[in-house]
């Protein structure tokens, strides 16, 4: 933990495709305070009905403002690291929170070029990715792997939250509320993230911070979620067990996967003035207690003059990758071998065989039938094939 004493810089958060721009919305509804926001969109419709502060519609010659429906192709060759209409809208940032799907669509077709764009005028950028449910099959996951695989060349974090976590809650009866669930989780993450990455307070946490927390890669377990979160605000007398309770018992982390495969975690809090750095040591130290698995924490406290006697909490247990677990096993080109001489001379001695056709005659054997009568019509025995009455050659 390094005490702030940094200069303040804006944090902006860019939501590419419907899933950034319902997690946009649920930052403004549910998350005090004012935001930069930036929404990238093929659907103009849904882009028209987003909160955001900016909003870029692109390739409107493709998909004519009617989306892609999750079809990435329909975007190919399309890029955002060209375009002058995008600098002053993302110029000056000094830090920015990425948030989109990737399991098709705008998000995992457009987000790896708006990444590289923005790493190209060294803006520090945290990608928070929603990868798809298992059960949508081996494409949407390819398309996942391969658009986190594209922005991890560029970004300096990307966390990645799985859809399948959802299925292991109690709102997993209803999935449309479980989505929405999420997008509220997700939003109220990135709040507390931007609380403590840009604001004065008690304690700094950066993207630095997180990329020691997350690291370079990801492993067969990481690869599509890495991130797991909790969120949770309390107000009053013994406000502070009241939100370390809650947000260890979130409905994000109840499926238990976050203390089993996560070995970091970081603490963004949000207090009152009145709080010391005493105060937030030994809020840190009820948390580690209350915690089920003793993890490497790192945290961040940011100070609001308006919650007064107001404490929030976020909770964001991650699995640190390395580039790579297992080395690729090379496969060596087989090699022909060449047959000795003296095989080749046998070889060729032998004699060559070819399919021959003759003529089959039909049995005339009645066997069970030989005590019935023959069946006559004019002066055909329609007992034999039709092949011997009519005098017509097999070959075979």
């Amino acid at each position: 933990m390094n005490t702030l004493h940094h200069e303040k810089s804006p944090v902006a958060i860019l939501a590419v495709g419907g899933t950034g721009a319902a997690v946009l919305d649920n930052l403004a509804v549910s998350c005090e305070g004012e935001h930069r926001t930036v929404c990238v969109d093929t659907d103009a419709l849904a882009l028209r009905g987003t909160v955001a502060q900016k909003k870029i519609l692109v390739a409107p010659e493709r998909v004519h403002g009617m989306g892609t429906g999750g079809e990435p192709e329909l975007l190919e060759g399309t890029t955002l690291e060209e375009g002058d209409g995008l600098n002053p809208i993302l110029m000056g940032i000094k830090t920015a929170i990425v948030v989109l799907s990737t399991a098709g669509g705008t998000g995992s077709a457009m987000g790896p070029s708006l990444v590289r764009r923005l790493k190209a005028q060294a803006t520090e950028v945290v990608v928070m990715a929603v990868t798809p449910f298992t059960f949508e099959g081996a494409r949407r996951k390819d398309r996942a792997m391969h658009c986190l695989a594209e922005m991890r060349k560029s970004a300096d974090v990307v966390l990645t939250f799985s859809c399948d976590r959802l299925l292991e809650t109690s709102l997993a009866k209803d999935l449309k509320e479980a989505q929405r669930a999420m997008d509220k989780a997700m939003a109220r993450t990135i709040h507390g993230l931007v609380h403590v990455m840009q604001k004065d307070g008690l304690q700094h946490l950066g993207a630095a911070e997180l990329k020691e927390a997350v690291g370079p890669g990801a492993d067969a377990i990481g690869y599509l979620e890495n991130a797991w979160t909790g969120v949770a605000e309390a107000s009053g007398e013994g406000r502070e067990e009241a939100v370390i309770e809650s947000v260890v018992e979130d409905i994000m982390l109840e499926d238990g996967k976050a203390w089993k495969h996560g070995n970091r975690i970081l603490v963004s809090v949000i207090t009152g003035p009145e709080t010391s750095l005493n105060d937030f040591h030994e809020i840190l130290e009820k948390l580690r207690a209350k915690l089920p698995v003793d993890l490497p924490i790192s945290a961040g406290a940011a100070i609001n003059p308006e919650k007064t006697e107001t404490l929030s909490m976020t909770l964001l247990v991650t699995r640190r990758s390395e580039e790579s677990v297992m080395p690729k096993a090379k496969v060596e080109p087989k090699k022909e071998i060449e047959a000795p001489a003296e095989v080749k001379e046998k070889v060729s001695r032998r004699k060559k065989f070819l399919a021959s056709q003759k003529e089959f005659e039909f049995e005339k054997n009645n066997g069970r039938f030989a005590q019935s009568s023959p069946t006559v019509r004019g002066s055909e025995d329609l007992d034999r094939p039709t092949f011997q009455r009519k005098g017509i050659v097999l070959r075979v």
